[in-house]
């Protein structure tokens, strides 16, 4: 592992904090010919957001609120208990130019979605430190490649 990338991920970490989001898992690459991302962060409230640019280079960010409810699985007949049910409502879809502009797009999400005010220079610039080499997070395993 790479010194530099692993300070830079736990700054980025540290900062997207701040904001009162949690980084769920990161597959970043923008130093190769074909850039790729997959960024998956969420807020404790339910909210989520997922980054990505597909094999084809097409780049969007989706915006989700899981709800958590009690109701019967319709999948089964007769009489259901009440069980714990998942729901992630769609809230909206930002088509992005390449993953640059991906990274800009969700940057400024976090910062105007933040639970707690912080800078959006302060957002970006944690996120630019990671960029200049390939980075894999997946926070709640505590695993980082680079």
């Amino acid at each position: 592992m790479n010194t530099p990338v692993v300070n830079s991920s736990v700054a980025l970490q540290k900062c997207m904090a701040l904001a009162g989001w949690e980084i769920a898992h990161i597959d970043l690459d923008l130093t190769g010919e074909r850039p790729k991302a997959e960024i998956k962060l969420e807020r404790c409230d339910g909210r989520w957001l997922l980054a990505r640019v597909d094999r084809l280079g097409r780049a969007c960010v989706e915006t989700f609120q899981r709800e958590h409810m009690l109701g019967m699985n319709s999948s089964t007949k007769g009489r259901r208990p009440l069980s714990a049910q998942v729901n992630d409502v769609f809230l909206g879809r930002k088509t992005c130019l390449g993953a640059r502009h991906l990274l800009r797009v969700m940057t400024a999400y976090v910062a105007d979605n933040a639970t707690t005010p912080v800078r959006l220079a302060d957002i970006r610039h944690a996120w630019a430190a990671v960029m200049d080499a390939p980075l894999r997070l997946t926070a709640r395993d505590g695993k980082e490649a680079a």
